[in-house]
């Protein structure tokens, strides 16, 4: 039976793992983020989902501050 890797999801998704390509590529989606900025952003908050989405939802509100967006 072949498995279709598209499909993949960590097992638990409370932390993120970053040791598999395919896991690199779900939380960078699921973040909406690229490599780079989740690997700093976990060398930052560390590897809980919660404190990562909690950092990259303040970095975009921010980020829209600076553009004198509302």
């Amino acid at each position: 039976m072949l498995v279709d890797k598209q499909l993949r999801t960590p097992t638990n998704t409370t932390h993120v793992n970053l040791d598999e390509d395919w896991e690199v590529e779900y939380w960078c989606e699921r973040f909406d983020v690229n490599e780079g900025t989740l690997r700093a952003c976990i060398a930052s908050v560390g590897p809980s989902a919660d404190d990562i989405q909690r950092k990259l939802g303040r970095a975009a509100k921010e980020s829209l501050k600076n553009n004198g967006e509302d």
